[in-house]
């Protein structure tokens, strides 16, 4: 049984995630939603702070707090004998873009100074980003809405020898879960990252369950981005992962979440008074099941298949909130599909996932979304590329 994408942190609860089949009982569901959600780790806030209307309850401490951690990252030097990719005056190119790609793609490291300005950018600009982001297609371009990636970075960077990289007109929509249980998330973000920074109007990010600190944790990117690179890396990603929006809509007929749906009467002004800067996610909120929740062919709602957390909806709560919100369909991620993709809930719910083969063991294509300024779509479906493993102690190098 192959494991080539699995981060070596996670080898000693491989066979429990992967091969055990899990949240089989109530016991077991509760006990498995207390680890996430009654846990010191998960339910701690952090300060945080921002000059953008979302974030109200900021303070000036954690402002100038942040402000000085922007000043004293672009004091960092750059040593003569650094040969990666650089950018000059805080002006990221194209250029910069595809050769730190290509040097990823040789397991080589970025300076830390432009790994840092990268994140710090992108957390100031999800700061001023509504937790409902609306995105219109214009004419001769098109949208790819892309599922899980989860440290796949060699499937990821497939995507776009697939697909055309990205640009004003081929725009991108990740749909979450970027990191954990590959060797390679710190690679994948920091790609993702960076678009957005060159492309903030034609390159889009929502969260993820698995952008959160206590997952984040526990399933391997910490020690990936501390062994890489420091905890102080591993911390500024933890704060930036709280900005990320929670929903996308497209051309106002088609919503981009990562799980699913709540199970109470939601509209669209509910999602978007969602206030998602904090460290922990709510048990029973809305938050929560945008985040955790899965699709189901029985009507109605029941207890979520992840231990309790989020829950299961059927085609019958999709139609009502499509009709309720003047909407035509539900994109969303969060579970493996065997052709990379599944249609569901009588045409109204589509998961789309994207990390093929997933974690070596599962076998499945991953896929993606075309879709036209019309609101047409086109699925395109692909296997798994070679993958080299990574040794996280002696692979990486500047």
């Amino acid at each position: 049984m192959a494991t080539r994408y699995l981060n070596p942190s996670m080898m000693q609860s491989f066979k429990s995630i992967f091969v055990k089949p899990l949240f089989k009982s109530p016991t077991t569901k509760l006990a498995i939603s207390s680890v996430f959600f009654n846990r010191p780790s998960f339910n701690s806030t952090r300060s945080f702070g921002s000059t953008g209307a979302y974030n109200s309850s900021m303070n000036v401490t954690s402002q100038i707090d942040w402000n000085t951690k922007f000043k004293s990252i672009n004091e960092i030097e750059v040593e003569a004998q650094y040969y990666g990719p650089k950018f000059d005056d805080m002006i990221i190119t194209k250029e910069f873009v595809e050769d730190m790609i290509e040097h990823f793609k040789k397991k080589k490291k970025i300076h830390e100074k432009y790994a840092y300005q990268i994140i710090l950018t992108v957390r100031k600009m999800m700061l001023e980003t509504p937790t409902l982001v609306d995105i219109t297609i214009p004419q001769n371009s098109k949208l790819t809405v892309c599922g899980d990636i989860h440290g796949q970075f060699y499937d990821f960077i497939n995507i776009f020898k697939i697909n055309g990289v990205p640009s004003e007109t081929n725009m991108y929509l990740f749909n979450g879960d970027f990191i954990n249980r590959g060797s390679f998330g710190f690679e994948v973000i920091l790609a993702l990252f960076a678009y957005k920074w060159l492309y903030p109007k034609s390159f889009y990010l929502t969260r993820g369950n698995h952008e959160h600190i206590t997952l984040a944790k526990n399933y391997g990117f910490e020690n990936e981005v501390n062994t890489k690179y420091s905890k102080t890396m591993f911390e500024y990603f933890a704060e930036t992962f709280e900005t990320l929006p929670l929903a996308n809509l497209i051309n106002k007929k088609i919503l981009v979440v990562h799980g699913g749906l709540s199970n109470s009467d939601i509209t669209l002004d509910d999602i978007k008074n969602i206030y998602r800067f904090k460290s922990y996610v709510q048990a029973d909120s809305l938050m929560e099941y945008l985040l955790w929740s899965d699709p189901k062919e029985k009507p109605g709602c029941d207890i979520g298949k992840r231990g309790g957390i989020g829950i299961g909806f059927g085609p019958d709560i999709t139609e009502n909130f499509l009709k309720r919100n003047n909407l035509d369909l539900l994109i969303r991620s969060h579970e493996v599909k065997k052709e990379g993709y599944e249609i569901e809930h009588n045409g109204k719910c589509i998961t789309i996932f994207s990390a093929p083969d997933y974690c070596g063991v599962c076998g499945n294509k991953g896929a993606i979304i075309n879709i036209a300024p019309d609101l047409k779509l086109t699925y395109k479906t692909f296997e798994a590329v070679v993958s080299p493993t990574m040794n996280l102690d002696t692979d990486v190098d500047v």
